[in-house]
């Protein structure tokens, strides 16, 4: 402790040190120097040195709750070293120990103690949750603001590509990517604007094996896609619900302002489900929303019918090869070089224009590569990857125009596996077709072969199909010299097939072998027994005058 001095003066004098070191401190007595005696002068000696002592070591009273706070804090820090006190007053030289001061009279802040900081702890903890609670609100609501406007912008994008184009597209509302409606009617759903799946990836896709379970190599699944026509649907279902392959029947409805008639969706057969779609597109057909019970896929439209062998006979032939489409009808590309805008720098044509060709133009050249799903056996998993993977220009597209979802998918398996074309079904099974007589066309007009020129030459090019493409398409002959059976690419030969490796269905062993005595027959016979198959097929549809040219029909349609 510094020794206080008295000058001649009276004044007493302290050396104290402090941070800028500016030294001693004179303070002012207030007593007379000479006239008190020797203990007096100690004794206020003594009281003015602890006044100075005190206010060496008091600190400045803040406001609570940070007053408080850091008492708090000192009293932990020096509760081992000294006692703890607290100053009265400004002017006051009296020094009060906090300890002998009665309950009642302390401070509030002293009188809270614990209690008073733990509420301070609650108080602020509280604060800061509603903090982060607000932080964390204010962030989704930003990332919910920015997916919309991403969204308006796409739809604006699509709508000024769309005004642009609007000579060839003149019905459209929207541009083809970001569109998701036509005419004030949804055509895609908002989950299908963006592909779930790169078509690399889809390459990579092993598809399920049909040999794990029997139903897979004895049954299908039959997925109809209709549109207003009830009669022709229900004339086709209950042609197909008698055939025993048939495990079920899926109806694509997509007409969200009428009902099922209660004869269909309560069919006496108990193998139709309805398969309701909001969205009215040709897109649908293809995307599965009830489960199929089979890996094999028999994709139809309402107004064909052929017997029950013949599908029996074509589910044979994709059993063999279920990584492809087995077909009953066969199209090709034509191809076109353009000298002028196809040429490169050196000269050598690497482009080319592909055009649709025809039934007529199939046959006079003998070659095909396309098969159309209104009647095509294909395996499950091609419906999900049409969906999934299928480049969106091609979706969109299809969606807009409501056309040409039958080559998208005859060129998307081709794709997948390595340009094959599609095989087709036995000759006699292709010409075995009955078709239900309708006044309602789902397709036609007079753009729409050139829509389908341009479906072929884009969807090829966007599938990688073209000559510089990464899977070139191949063409598949057509007619072979057997004219009643040989039809397509690797035609079947039914003397090769064992029916042993169809023990699980004895109703496709007994098929095997009348294949084998149709093929030994005479042409004649042939002709007699397709005959006698097609007329069991059409007996109901024929009566009702559904079937074109028959006398029925001009019965009743005149």
């Amino acid at each position: 402790m510094t020794t206080p001095t008295t000058d001649a003066n009276g004044f007493v004098t302290v050396d104290m040190p402090s941070e800028n070191d500016i030294g001693p401190t004179v303070v002012a007595a207030e007593y007379p120097p000479e006239n008190d005696n020797d203990e007096s002068a100690s004794h206020r000696q003594r009281s003015l040195l602890k006044t100075l002592w005190s206010e060496a070591t008091s600190t400045t009273d803040l406001p609570p709750p940070l007053n408080h706070q850091l008492h708090h804090r000192r009293a932990t820090n020096s509760s081992k070293k000294s006692p703890r006190y607290s100053r009265k007053g400004s002017n006051s030289g009296t020094i009060n120990n906090s300890n002998n001061i009665s309950p009642s009279k302390r401070p509030r802040s002293l009188r809270s103690g614990r209690h008073s900081h733990n509420r301070y702890r609650v108080s602020r903890g509280a604060k800061i949750a509603k903090r982060v609670w607000f932080a964390a609100f204010a962030a989704f609501a930003t990332s919910c603001l920015i997916a919309i406007h991403v969204f308006l912008y796409r739809i604006f994008m699509g709508s000024s590509s769309t005004s642009n184009n609007s000579n060839s597209n003149s019905n459209s509302d929207t541009a083809a990517f970001g569109m998701v409606s036509k005419n004030g009617m949804p055509i895609l759903a908002v989950e299908d604007q963006e592909f779930k799946m790169t078509l690399d990836e889809a390459h990579s896709h092993k598809l399920a094996s049909i040999t794990q379970h029997s139903i897979d190599t004895s049954q299908y699944t039959i997925r109809i896609n209709t549109w207003q026509r009830n009669e022709q649907l229900l004339l086709s279902i209950n042609h197909h619900a008698q055939c025993d392959g048939v495990k079920e029947i899926q109806v694509i409805w997509c007409d969200s302002t009428n009902e099922p008639p209660n004869e269909i969706l309560h069919h006496s057969s108990g193998k139709v489900k309805i398969e309701k779609h909001s969205i009215n597109s040709l897109n649908e057909r293809f995307k599965v929303m009830i489960d199929t019970p089979t890996l094999g896929v028999l994709s139809l439209d309402d107004d064909v019918l052929r017997p029950c062998v013949a599908l029996d006979a074509a589910f044979i032939r994709w059993t063999r090869h279920p990584e492809q489409m087995v077909g009953f009808d066969a199209r090709t590309h034509v191809v076109e070089d353009d000298n002028e805008e196809s040429k490169n720098n050196d000269g050598n044509n690497n482009k080319s224009k592909w055009k649709y060709g025809y039934m007529s133009t199939t046959e006079s050249s003998n070659r095909y590569s396309i098969t159309l799903p209104r009647a095509s056996f294909l395996h499950r998993d091609y419906l999900d990857l049409y969906t999934m993977a299928l480049p969106r220009p091609i979706y969109i597209y299809v969606a807009q125009n409501l056309e040409c979802e039958d080559i998208a998918m005859s060129f998307l398996v081709s794709s997948l596996t390595n340009g094959k074309p599609p095989l087709i079904a036995d000759y006699w099974a292709v010409k075995s077709m009955i078709k239900l007589y309708t006044e309602k066309k789902i397709s036609g007009g007079k753009d729409h072969k050139s829509r389908r020129d341009t479906c072929v030459n884009d969807f090829a090019e966007l599938l990688g199909l073209k000559e510089n493409g990464e899977w070139p398409l191949q063409t598949g002959k057509l007619l072979h010299r057997d004219q009643f059976f040989a039809y397509g690419a690797e035609p079947e030969d039914w003397s090769n097939i064992d029916p042993e490796g169809y023990q699980s269905s004895q109703r496709l062993q007994d098929v095997i072998q009348q294949m084998k005595e149709v093929q030994s027959s005479s042409g004649e016979d042939r002709m007699s027994w397709l005959t006698r198959r097609k007329a069991e097929a059409m007996g109901e549809s024929k009566r009702l005058g559904m079937i074109e040219k028959t006398k029925e029909w001009k019965e009743r349609w005149g």
